[in-house]
């Protein structure tokens, strides 16, 4: 896809913007968990710019986003971030920003706190000029239609791709469903071929910053370029809806960095 240069940098203020998505992606994901399942106990804290997650004893969520963007960070705020969790019966976590200011991994070195993994964050410009190169450059399927997925159709996606289970509050299915769904701003795309849901990918956008994840091929329906039809056709509706930020998380060396 030869969309023009993005000529972004990674600076301060590219990182706050896609930290502080996160940390919006998050509370809104606990806020819908909180409707739909307040037996779960899902709550945020501000802190800083960022915040405090807790999604239940289980959830991935469950961690401090956002801190250190806006300055130096206080001993005290980390008291008050242990307190927080611990009253949860949880060891607290901190997402630390490469760009955060000094002091945060100062202090929580000084008070022996490790690295557990690490995630990359590929981001490029995307606005309204990009649409027509998209949709020119996207590959040519006949016989697959990308529409957004009805709540039915993304908890079917997400039971058949083996999502169920005891790994998020209330369970597996119910959190994907919140995550790539159900909370504001927030759309699952699923590519059809012959009346079968083949690939599907969320799409959250909040403030101009188009976040693209979950997505997923069918093992038989892969290196069809179906995945890259998914992905450019939410990069469309990114840009059409004035995004011009459009960004992914993969783990390192994952085969996501493809995306």
């Amino acid at each position: 896809m030869s969309i023009r240069n993005s000529n972004l940098s990674p600076d301060l203020d590219l990182a706050r913007r896609i930290e502080f998505h996160e940390a919006w992606s998050s509370s809104e994901h606990a806020l819908t968990q909180t409707r739909l399942y307040p037996e779960t106990g899902a709550v945020t804290m501000p802190l800083a710019d960022g915040c405090l997650v807790y999604c239940g004893k289980k959830s991935p969520l469950n961690q401090v986003i956002g801190w250190g963007l806006s300055g130096p960070v206080l001993t005290s705020d980390l008291h008050r971030i242990e307190a927080f969790y611990r009253s949860r019966g949880l060891p607290p976590r901190v997402r630390v920003c490469p760009l955060a200011d000094p002091t945060l991994p100062q202090l929580l070195g000084q008070l022996g706190y490790i690295v557990q993994d690490q995630m990359n964050v590929y981001a490029r410009h995307v606005d309204a000029d990009d649409v027509d190169a998209i949709e020119v450059e996207s590959p040519f399927h006949p016989d697959v239609r990308i529409r957004i997925a009805t709540p039915d159709e993304v908890a079917l996606w997400f039971r058949q791709a083996g999502a169920g289970g005891d790994w998020a509050e209330p369970d597996g299915l119910a959190f994907m469903q919140i995550r790539c769904a159900l909370k504001s701003e927030t759309a699952f795309f699923l590519a059809w071929q012959m009346g079968r849901a083949v690939s599907g990918g969320a799409l959250e956008i909040h403030n101009g910053v188009a976040s693209l994840m979950a997505a997923e091929t069918l093992p038989a329906f892969r290196n069809q370029g179906i995945h890259t039809a998914l992905l450019h056709a939410r990069l469309m509706a990114a840009a059409k809806a004035g995004c011009d930020l459009a960004m992914v998380h993969t783990r390192p060396g994952a085969v996501s960095q493809g995306n």
